[in-house]
């Protein structure tokens, strides 16, 4: 069994069965007694298969196996499992065909899930209604699944993404031959999960990681392309966050960057080229001096060490 799995594998009583009842599980006592799901194991996955499941949507990491499994503990530590229950739940009352038992199973789903998901009072007045009418109309149910959907992709997956259980699992996984190749590529260390979290890290300790933080928040910024109101207000995070005069996080730029990216935005002229400017010199900057300093130090050959080929 890997290092990962020895430190953190517990009973696997406290996951959801699908093949067992569920009321009652995230009531009071019963929700504070609750065992933590088991890890997954790192047999069989290679590295690729792992770092794919921060990529895109949530939808990567809950169609693979071991992904969910390891989604599944991050929600448990984060005390928001009921959400994955709420949806495996609901696709367990999809494929089931006995009409009582459909109904029984439908009502113990409300009973379990309606104190504990986070949804508007419109979808839990239709989903309450579809249920407790036995009419299980997937229209009026379909409103509470697409809430609870969007608050994994849009929340926790973001969260599970940047967590250190998802990074110590793809460290597990990680092979010597990609973190040496840090050293010939500043890109490949940037895009790599466990490389880039080494060199943050490392910045923390000679006090200039805003601007790598400043980097992410760019790259995350730029993958909400589709979501217009989405890249306004991360824009507007971004700047008062980074580029404010006096902020904790400041990142100096030169001089007339910062005053193009606010005027845009005063504009609402926001688009995945705003901070393309700001993004070439902060890169130039990491490239410049801490890069170099990292493949000095011991964070990075001390990663090197507990690799294996």
């Amino acid at each position: 069994m890997n290092k990962l799995v020895r430190q953190m594998t517990v009973s696997n009583v406290g996951h959801v069965d699908p093949n067992k009842p569920i009321a009652g599980m995230f009531d009071g006592k019963e929700r504070s007694n609750r065992e933590a799901p088991p890890m997954p194991s790192t047999e069989g996955v290679e590295y690729p298969r792992a770092a794919s499941w921060a990529a895109g949507n949530c939808t990567n990491v809950l169609n693979d196996d071991k992904g969910k499994q390891l989604f599944r503990v991050f929600l448990f530590q984060s005390l928001a499992e009921e959400n994955l229950g709420f949806l495996e739940a609901m696709e367990r009352l999809k494929k089931m065909k006995n009409g009582d038992e459909k109904v029984q199973f439908a009502k113990d789903t409300l009973n379990t899930y309606q104190g504990s998901i986070n949804l508007s009072s419109g979808s839990m007045k239709a989903l309450r209604n579809a249920i407790n009418t036995e009419t299980l109309d997937p229209e009026e149910m379909g409103p509470a699944i697409k809430e609870v959907k969007r608050l994994l992709e849009n929340d926790q997956f973001p969260r599970f993404r940047r967590s250190e259980l998802y990074l110590q699992y793809l460290e597990e996984l990680l092979p010597r031959s990609y973190a040496e190749k840090w050293a010939q590529s500043f890109e490949g260390l940037l895009n790599n999960h466990v490389g880039r979290h080494h060199f943050r890290l490392f910045l923390r300790s000679i006090h200039a990681e805003e601007n790598l933080r400043f980097w992410e928040a760019v790259v995350e910024f730029r993958s909400t392309r589709h979501k217009a109101s989405a890249m306004n207000n991360l824009g507007r995070v971004i700047l008062n966050t980074y580029l404010a005069e006096g902020t904790a996080n400041e990142v100096f730029l030169p001089f007339g960057v910062r005053q193009v990216i606010e005027r845009r935005i005063q504009d609402n002229n926001i688009d995945i080229t705003l901070f393309d400017e700001a993004i070439k010199h902060v890169e130039q900057v990491l490239r410049n001096d801490p890069y170099v300093r990292f493949l000095q130090s011991a964070q990075y050959n001390t990663l090197l060490g507990k690799l294996n080929y």
